[in-house]
């Protein structure tokens, strides 16, 4: 708020006179009434003769003048003004401000299509503006006073949200019906998120949200038509009913809706609720994969590989993980990987294998982690380098990885790569053994065996070796054989 002269009665005869809905527009009265009541010291009237001499409006232009006058008004408290003025301060002769500044002026006039630029301008905070939601609503509400069901929707949206003004239901469903009644999908579908969600302190309520949701489908609204789908897939409730959520599940994506073409794929890929269709699966997949949602490049990606409930096509899988990966999907560059580890479409490359468990194992993907770990170890992709390989393997450990604590174990017992850690070693080799880790109960039970690092126990040798030659492990089996042979003797 502004001193006590804001909004004055010569003030707001002032502001009727610069609109330009008014038929009795005149300017230059109203640039010469500013002017004295500038003189007298009112902020809302420093305020709108600052705009008028900053793009020299019916006076002469004065920019000094001007942000000097737009300086007393935000001392004063008017916020208007305050922005003005620390917009003028970044760059006071540049072209971009002489526009803004006139768009305000504009904007102050009643003019919508000021007020629509200058919604987008605070939005967005395009220079020399700053982002400021409480601007662009301000703007945006002449839109809205003015019928403007955009306006409406949006202003609604924000009253529901908090963003720019305070959480307002009352103001939020005014604004929200007004739009929806003038048939804005966008108003309808805030009305159904606030009833389904329970926003701004309003009780949940399906039913109600199910009819504004609806209301948004039949209006062409492809987000309320997925989110019916979902609502009719919900088990055990009232509003139950899977020939619904298909019905709308397929009307979403048929109105390009990515998560409902990724939804409606993978129910006819494995036959959820419908009829299974691996060919129209596909077709949905890749239309999901074309409008860039990632789950649907690597599922899909994933059932090329598999070739279990569509079509094995390596190329497919390898164009859609690249597409995943491209975009910082750390399983996707996992797989690509391991194409590339073990020659599945690529011809066989370690070293673009290394590349891409780089990039996971640095996206916190595990079994990148214990992947690149293994390929430091043995320098294959990359430069041998026990420092690396450790570092991996304990990044791979302490997200779970068995085999990484087995590796991890080992190296620390040893003192390969790192300094000696026995007591350290043994505990990570065990948290393996026992999480069922063939390598881990084979390293454990040899170490029993052995004896010297820990103390020699037959029956734990024995314990842990049959754990993991139960796993096949040719190793364990090799042993047992030899401490049976040499018990028998």
């Amino acid at each position: 708020m502004t001193s006590g002269t804001l909004f004055s009665e010569d003030v707001s005869k002032a502001r009727s006179l610069i609109r330009i809905t008014n038929r009795d527009c005149d300017m230059k009265k109203a640039a010469d009434a500013l002017e004295n009541m500038s003189a007298d010291g009112d902020s809302e009237a420093q305020y709108l003769y600052g705009l008028l001499l900053f793009t020299g409006t019916c006076v002469q232009e004065d920019r000094k003048a001007a942000a000097e006058l737009l300086g007393l008004s935000a001392a004063a408290g008017n916020a208007p003004a305050s922005v003005a003025g620390s917009e003028i301060a970044k760059d006071p002769e540049g072209s971009r401000l002489l526009e803004l500044m006139g768009l305000r002026l504009r904007g102050e006039r009643g003019d919508t299509e000021a007020c629509r630029k200058l919604f987008d301008i605070y939005e967005k905070g395009e220079p020399p503006a700053n982002k400021n939601h409480v601007e662009a609503v301000r703007w945006y509400t002449v839109c809205a006073e003015e019928d403007d069901a955009a306006a409406q929707s949006v202003i609604g949206f924000m009253y529901l949200m908090g963003k720019g003004v305070k959480k307002d239901r009352d103001a939020a469903v005014h604004w929200l019906k007004k739009a929806a009644v003038a048939g804005n999908p966008d108003a309808m579908l805030h009305l159904a998120e606030m009833y389904d969600a329970g926003l701004c302190n309003t009780a949940p309520d399906p039913t109600e949200a199910i009819k504004w949701y609806q209301a948004a489908s039949g209006a062409g609204n492809a987000d309320a038509q997925y989110r019916l789908a979902g609502m009719h897939m919900m088990q055990k409730t009232r509003h139950h009913d899977e020939k619904k959520a298909v019905y709308y599940l397929e009307m979403a994506a048929a109105n390009g809706h990515e998560e409902a073409q990724y939804q409606l794929g993978m129910a006819l890929a494995y036959g959820s609720g419908v009829k299974r269709d691996p060919a129209r699966a596909a077709e949905m997949l890749e239309a999901s994969c074309r409008s860039g949602y990632q789950q649907a490049m690597v599922d899909y990606a994933n059932m090329r590989f598999e070739g279990d409930v569509i079509p094995k096509d390596y190329s497919k899988a390898a164009e859609w993980f690249q597409k995943a990966a491209d975009s910082c999907n750390g399983y996707a560059q996992y797989a690509l990987a391991c194409m590339y580890s073990n020659g599945y479409h690529f011809a066989p490359d370690d070293s673009m294998a290394a590349k891409y468990f780089r990039e996971a194992a640095e996206m916190g993907e595990v079994n990148s982690q214990y992947a690149l770990a293994t390929f430091y170890h043995e320098g294959r992709g990359v430069e041998k380098n026990l420092k690396e390989s450790i570092l991996w393997f304990d990044q791979a450990a302490d997200q779970g990885h068995l085999g990484a604590k087995a590796f991890l174990g080992m190296m620390l017992i040893t003192g390969d790569g790192a300094e000696r850690d026995v007591e350290e070693g043994i505990k990570r080799l065990k948290e393996s053994a026992d999480g069922g880790y063939f390598e881990g109960q084979y390293y454990l039970g040899k170490l029993y065996a052995e004896g010297g690092i820990v103390k020699k126990d037959m029956h734990m040798a024995k314990k842990y070796l049959s754990l993991a030659a139960r796993q096949g492990d040719r190793d364990a089996i090799e042993l047992l054989e030899k401490i049976r042979a040499g018990k028998s003797r």
